[in-house]
């Protein structure tokens, strides 16, 4: 069986479907394709199960989706779409049609935002795991990994840190309301004992390069500089990640890396969570919680205190946490 599995974005769904890209190559398909968006070609040019990328450049129009579901057409391809945007499915419709797609259960998340409604979703491993059953495929439990670091991204990565002690820290988030503010503190109190390495992209070079100015030599800053698979080098070589509910976050796991999550606007229910039974979150009970499904919108309060009231000695204590998967702060 081949397949053709389309996902555009973004950076934390892309990394959370190569565990399944994984097991659909171990369960025997002759070909594994993917189709995704231009910036997440390297992650799936590194994921264990993928033999081929197909890439649409940023802005590519419904021509562009045309032609390339042209090449997919009557060859054979089981068609998974792992997104259900508009955009795959004109793509799907295009190439006959998707065998299997997957559900995004807006109904339960908009009651779970609107009318605080407690819903019992799966999460985004489990429904992509869920793309199996349709295709006569076990269903497999699905955990973080399938991502393979590149021998010259792993050399970079070596020769920046070296041997010393490093704990990956990342700021930034796409939206202000799951930005903490409280990192630069935190930096300063883990630099005691660990280097900090700092990362992001190009937009959170405002946030780690304060940082990186007041650390002085107990600090690498690679914000921006490297391609995301050089980046989850070096973010492979740190003994922890700390950072915000983000695709970093995610990258971070899938190279083995656990995590300290800090969750504000957005909840568990999301299925966006850390995996890692040594992976570590906090947040704080409030009855305003979730106020948004991704954190795109500000919040409604004006206050952002799901994330501002945390301390940075709540975060230290849960880097240093031996028990507790989950850390719930009044």
């Amino acid at each position: 069986m081949k397949f053709l599995v389309i996902r555009f974005s973004s950076l934390g769904d892309c990394i959370l479907l190569c565990p399944l890209l994984d097991y659909l190559k171990r369960s025997g398909a002759e070909e594994v394709v993917v189709l995704t968006k231009r910036a997440y070609a390297g992650l799936f040019g590194s994921a264990t199960g993928v033999d081929r990328v197909v890439a649409l450049d940023k802005g590519a129009g419904v021509a562009s989706l045309w032609r390339t579901a042209a090449q997919f057409r009557g060859r054979g391809y089981t068609i998974v779409d792992a997104h259900a945007s508009l955009r795959s499915r004109l793509l799907c419709a295009r190439a006959v049609h998707a065998d299997v797609r997957i559900e995004k259960q807006t109904r339960e998340r908009i009651s779970l935002i609107v009318w605080k409604r407690p819903a019992d979703l799966p999460t985004m491993l489990e429904r992509y795991a869920r793309l199996c059953a349709p295709l006569g495929i076990t269903t497999p439990q699905l955990a973080p990994g399938g991502v393979r670091i590149p021998d010259e991204a792993a050399q970079k990565a070596g020769t920046a840190m070296g041997n010393a002690s490093f704990i990956a820290v990342a700021p930034g988030s796409r939206w202000p309301a799951k930005r903490w503010n409280g990192f630069a503190k935190l930096c300063e109190t883990l630099a005691r004992d660990d280097r900090i390495l700092l990362v992001g992209d190009n937009a959170d070079r405002e946030f780690t390069a304060p940082i990186a100015r007041a650390l002085g030599d107990r600090c690498l800053d690679i914000a921006g500089k490297p391609s995301l698979m050089e980046t989850a080098a070096h973010i492979a070589r740190c003994r922890l990640f700390v950072g915000n509910d983000s695709g970093l976050m995610h990258l971070a796991e899938a190279v083995g890396v656990p995590v300290v999550a800090l969750f504000g606007p957005t909840v568990e229910a999301f299925g966006y969570f850390p995996s890692l039974p040594q992976s570590r979150v906090i947040e704080r009970r409030l009855g305003c919680r979730p106020c948004s499904r991704n954190g795109s919108i500000p919040c409604p309060k004006g206050t952002g205190e799901c994330l501002t009231a945390i301390a940075p000695v709540a975060v230290v204590n849960a880097i240093h946490a031996s028990s507790s998967t989950r850390i719930v702060l009044d």
